[in-house]
């Protein structure tokens, strides 16, 4: 007991030594692998700091809360397959940018981590109402306010023609789940290759166009 007590100081020792932006990042390693593994309710900042092999003083000196970390696990997730904003003003053709906006989002939630993230907030859901707002608000609903904003911009160049942005960028992404993603929530297979996927981004993007593509799109609010 007392070897394993000496190995643990050791190791936190020479996590006190790392700079300060690897210790967030070896905090946030850490609740993320904890989180999906052992779920929300289970995982404290006790565990958190232990797995980051740092004191919980730390943990609590760069997050706030458990919420934050929960909250900072999804934001991570959506950047890691969210173009940036830079790839997206650099003049590319609107289709383009909506296939690129969709093969991210779609890698996004049918990865490992994106089908655990949303098992795990299913499960805790009813029991934990708070975590599960934090995590619309920062997966579901922030990707749809930002593509949302894109479409605006869109909108004022006369490249599309959206009625309602908010309510088109959630099709978009409701479209793109199509029946992938409850099929590999609930581990049915075939799991869809990549080319599959592609090809699903592809008609997808190929429908939203039809719908909202240049100054005589295919629906319009007069029409509805």
């Amino acid at each position: 007991m007392a070897v394993t007590s000496r190995k643990l100081q050791a190791k936190r020792s020479a996590a006190r030594r790392l700079p300060d932006g690897a210790k967030h990042d070896a905090i946030l390693k850490a609740a993320t692998r904890l989180f999906l593994k052992n779920g929300y309710s289970t995982t404290t900042m006790d565990a958190v700091a232990d797995a980051a092999r740092v004191t919980k003083q730390t943990v609590y000196a760069h997050y706030k809360s458990k919420d934050e970390l929960f909250t900072q696990m999804i934001s991570q997730l959506c950047n890691k397959h969210t173009p940036s904003k830079m790839a997206l003003a650099d003049g590319q053709k609107v289709e383009t940018v909506l296939y690129q906006i969709g093969v991210g989002f779609l890698n996004m939630v049918t990865s490992p981590d994106g089908l655990a993230a949303v098992r795990l907030v299913v499960s805790e859901a009813k029991r934990h109402p708070r975590m599960a707002q934090l995590f619309y608000e920062s997966g579901t609903q922030r990707m749809v306010t930002l593509l949302a904003e894109l479409l605006k911009q869109y909108n004022k160049r006369g490249l599309l023609s959206v009625p309602n942005a908010e309510s088109a960028s959630s099709y978009f992404f409701a479209m793109l789940k199509g029946s992938y993603h409850l099929r590999m929530i609930l581990c049915i297979k075939p799991v869809p290759t990549s080319k599959e996927k592609e090809a699903h981004v592809q008609e997808t993007v190929r429908m939203f166009m039809a719908l909202y593509g240049g100054k005589n799109p295919l629906v319009t609010r007069s029409k509805l």
